[in-house]
């Protein structure tokens, strides 16, 4: 069984101050400040249409993790835009 997220479950563990969630082009991404100071990188793509569920309710499944190698959650949203346009 797969194991799947929403924006809404991301963004209730996500701290205000620190991480950042961002939709872009279909996917959302997710900048998470680790336990070290640095910040690890999620590329999440939608399993769900929004034509029928909410966005924040649709399910989402991690296609792509960075850990730990950006200083900033910038950083870490730059890298997955990149990541998002190399598909």
């Amino acid at each position: 069984m797969t194991n799947f997220t929403t924006i809404e479950r991301l963004a209730l563990n996500a701290s205000p101050s620190y991480d950042c969630i961002v939709r872009y082009n279909g996917y959302v991404c997710h900048a998470k400040m680790n336990y070290k100071g640095t910040y690890d990188a999620e590329v999440y793509e939608f399993i769900d249409s929004t034509d029928d569920f909410a966005e924040i309710e649709c399910r989402l499944s991690l296609i792509e993790k960075a850990n730990g190698n950006f200083a900033t959650s910038g950083d870490a949203v730059k890298w997955c835009f990149t990541f998002i346009e190399s598909l």
